[in-house]
């Protein structure tokens, strides 16, 4: 029986396959496979791949930011992290590496010529991995409040239990961490995230927290691709200290950007707003 997040995900990826996009699975590590959502545009601009955070998927997440591309690229992909949406949980167990991965494996597979991606929260860390491994199939690289920096002793288990989420009260708490501003849906998402974050496969993940290995100062500096991060001042999610992190080791090259209304989640609440900043983006990236 499928529960709420399983259920609105199946809904968003049925109704991008009704409106022309392809269900595709990408093989990695013999028997691991991912899921990928693969939807022509009708726009000039190079294709993007928008890869989700922590629990959703890339149908779940980004259904208003799709309505906002689509006229203005020419390709759209939404795959789904190892363990998320239609993805297949790693053999070995879920852990970064499987992310990077599998994330990798579709950028092999899927993009016939260099695309834009942008990761939001936990796959922030990921993606900058897959941008140092193939520098040459990403034009650019936009992160919106991306998660990957060390944490400071102290705060890796306060950050864990931040998503540990028991009751109906910790998921609404958690939905106002996401966004600043009253939502009318938050009952609803509180509902969804309680049900997403029991998943024993994303309880190991966080209790992993602690243990995992992060970004290094050099990671970060050897990025050779053109990077925008874009951070929401109201941000509740990740500790400042993330930020803290990107502004001091990406490249000088690098742009940053930190509007006032943005929580951790703008894709939320502010959709067209970052569907605006991500296409300022690939227009300049496309030269």
């Amino acid at each position: 029986m499928l529960d709420g997040p399983a259920l609105y995900d199946r809904v968003m990826r049925g109704w991008l396959i009704a409106g022309g996009a392809r269900s595709r699975r990408v093989r990695y590590r013999f028997s691991d496979e991912l899921h990928v959502l693969d939807l022509p545009g009708r726009g000039a601009l190079p294709p993007v791949v928008l890869v989700h955070g922590f629990s959703a998927s890339g149908a779940s997440q980004y259904g208003p930011l799709v309505m906002g591309l689509r006229d203005r690229v020419t390709r759209i992909f939404l795959p789904d992290l190892p363990g998320h949406g239609g993805s297949s949980v790693p053999a070995s167990g879920l852990d970064a590496p499987a992310m990077i991965d599998g994330l990798t494996a579709a950028v092999d597979e899927l993009l016939d010529e260099p695309a834009v991606m942008f990761a939001s929260s936990m796959a922030g860390g990921v993606a900058v991995h897959v941008a140092l491994r193939r520098p040459d199939a990403l034009r650019g690289l936009m992160l919106c409040s991306p998660s990957g920096a060390p944490f400071a002793p102290d705060q890796a288990e306060k950050f864990a239990r931040v998503f540990r989420v028991q009751s109906h009260e910790d998921a609404l708490a958690f939905v106002d961490r996401l966004s600043p501003h009253p939502w009318w849906k938050r009952h609803a998402y509180a509902w969804g995230i309680r049900q997403a974050f029991s998943r024993p496969h994303l309880v190991k993940l966080l209790d992993d927290v602690p243990t995992m290995r992060f970004l290094e100062p050099d990671e970060l500096a050897a990025l050779s691709i053109p990077v925008h991060l874009v951070w929401g001042r109201a941000d509740e999610v990740l500790p400042a200290s993330q930020l803290d992190f990107y502004r001091a080791h990406l490249p000088r090259t690098a742009t940053i950007e930190t509007p006032h209304q943005f929580g951790h989640a703008p894709f939320l609440d502010h959709a067209e707003e970052l569907t605006q900043l991500f296409l300022g983006f690939v227009r300049r990236v496309a030269g």
